[in-house]
């Protein structure tokens, strides 16, 4: 048996002292060392000789040659990386590289110690694993094996580990070092991924990204969950949620966007993990928010105000007849966008970006445009009280923050009749040294979104609501979900929509 210990504090002696070992796996053996110069705790990650195939040998080297590749704020980087440290009496070479300690522990640790976490700490742990992978996904990378074991925790943050078996987009229908079995963790693997299929994509990765925030909610994963199993005192999510006093528009949007990242074909899930992001920043943003659930009144009912549940005999404002105002989907305001950067020097791109938005929606053809002054965060008052002023049954309205060294806007169009969110558009972002480029993007994004739509509604009339019922749900959004080609990331030209 090699001496793997012995051979690292031999080998590494000139630049680092390897101490002991600190994690081991099936293919490779993790231990702690510290560099000298610069003086700092690092890990190394070494190969296991034991399993040393030509095979592991070339997932190892793949591992390193990729995962160098890539420099994100939760990506565990690489240092430096040798392949052929000498053993003695052991093989050829010992592959290792060298990364920083993270000094924390594994997702799967907390979740043995804890079995759940708190609604904002899951959601946030799987945003920052979703800007991490969707950063690799840009450089063309899948990662394959996103489980609670590989996504690490140091304090607030969140370290997505080991690209043992990722897999270069470009390379997806080549080369399988498997022979098309399987490779991955079984109950965090997407069904193409599990039938050893070459033909997956980034969708693969949002799959896998599901499952663990399932997990992180519920306590169990989701092949257990969602065949209504009960295995580690695990309950159903939507009594998780409710438990957690989480809103019903929330709990609504968060089912919808776990079971739809969580889709068995890959044609019914996110198109990309950062549609899947947005999702849930939309629910989280929303669970606080009241429900606008109007009673059922009739022509003669009587609005009670100012007075105790106990006065009785107060005088009502009798509603006979009075008219609400029409509310056209077809007339757009932009309500501003809430400044959350904390960044002075940014204070001003909410202003400009609605200003180009208002005017790039009105050069378009079938849209009334209407000037909108609300900035700020909008809750359903605000919302109803823009519906009523200006007679738009479309908002659009949003935030914009810093995001590392880069701004990114959070925008979602609203049914103003009904107080809810019809569409989430994706996030767009630009450097934060050159911030109207984000603005810019924006403004393609959604003029393309609503010159798309509009086609489909142009002939449809305006509605009229009542007051103080119920509302009724209405055919007006269909208009939203019957253009599928324009719901994606990189919408298509109006011709192309118009065609579909």
């Amino acid at each position: 048996m090699v001496d793997v210990l012995g051979a690292l504090r031999a080998g590494l002696a000139p630049h680092y002292t390897v101490e002991r070992e600190i994690g081991a796996g099936g293919m490779a053996r993790v231990f702690l060392a510290a560099e000298r110069h610069p003086p700092r705790k690092v890990a190394v990650k070494v190969m296991n000789p034991e399993v040393s195939t030509s095979e592991f040998r070339e997932r190892f080297i793949r591992e390193v040659e990729l995962t160098s590749r890539l420099s994100h704020p939760h990506i565990v980087p690489i240092l430096a990386a040798e392949e052929c440290l000498f053993v003695p009496d052991g093989p050829d070479g010992l592959c290792y590289y060298v990364m920083p300690y993270i000094d924390g522990e594994s997702l799967r640790a907390r979740l043995e110690r804890e079995q759940r976490l708190p609604l904002e700490e899951a959601v946030r742990i799987a945003l920052e694993v979703a800007d991490a992978l969707s950063y690799a996904h840009a450089q063309e990378i899948i990662h394959r094996d996103i489980k609670p074991e590989n996504i690490l925790l140091s304090g607030d943050h969140a370290w997505v580990a080991d690209f043992g078996i990722a897999r270069a987009i470009s390379a997806a229908g080549g080369h399988s070092l498997t022979g098309g079995q399987p490779v991955g963790s079984l109950a965090y693997m997407s069904p193409e991924q599990l039938m050893g299929s070459r033909a997956i994509d980034a969708r693969t990765d949002v799959y896998s990204l599901g499952g663990v925030l399932y997990e992180m909610l519920v306590g169990q994963p989701p092949l257990v969950g969602l065949a209504g199993g009960t295995a580690r005192g695990g309950a159903p999510l939507r009594t998780v949620l409710r438990a957690q006093r989480v809103s019903h528009g929330s709990e609504r949007l968060l089912e919808e966007a776990i079971a739809r990242a969580l889709a068995a074909e890959p044609d019914d899930r996110f198109a990309s993990v950062a549609e899947f992001a947005a999702g849930l920043r939309e629910a989280v943003r929303r669970r606080w928010l009241p429900r606008l659930r109007l009673p059922r009144v009739g022509w003669r009912s009587a609005l009670l105000g100012g007075a105790t549940a106990t006065a009785v005999g107060m005088a009502g404002v009798v509603l006979l007849g009075k008219r609400a105002p029409t509310l056209d989907p077809r007339r757009v305001v932009v309500a501003g966008f809430e400044d959350l950067s904390g960044d002075p020097t940014l204070a001003p791109l909410g202003h400009i970006a609605a200003d180009w938005l208002t005017q790039a929606l009105a050069r378009r053809g079938g849209l009334e445009v209407v000037p909108g002054t609300a900035t700020g965060h909008l809750d359903a008052a605000d919302i109803r009280a823009l519906a009523a002023q200006t007679g738009a049954g479309t908002v659009v309205s949003g935030s914009y923050y810093r995001e590392g060294d880069s701004v990114r806007f959070h925008v979602q169009i609203i049914d103003a009749g009904r107080g809810t969110v019809r569409r989430v558009v994706e996030p767009v972002g630009a450097p934060r040294l050159a911030p109207t480029r984000a603005a810019e993007a924006l403004r393609y994004r959604l003029t393309a979104l609503f010159l798309c739509s509009c086609i489909a509604l142009a002939s449809r009339p305006a509605t009229r609501r009542p007051v103080a019922k119920r509302p009724r749900r209405s055919s007006e959004w269909g208009w939203w979900y019957s253009r599928p080609a324009c719901s994606t990331p990189g919408f298509r030209s109006a011709g192309e929509c118009a065609n579909t």
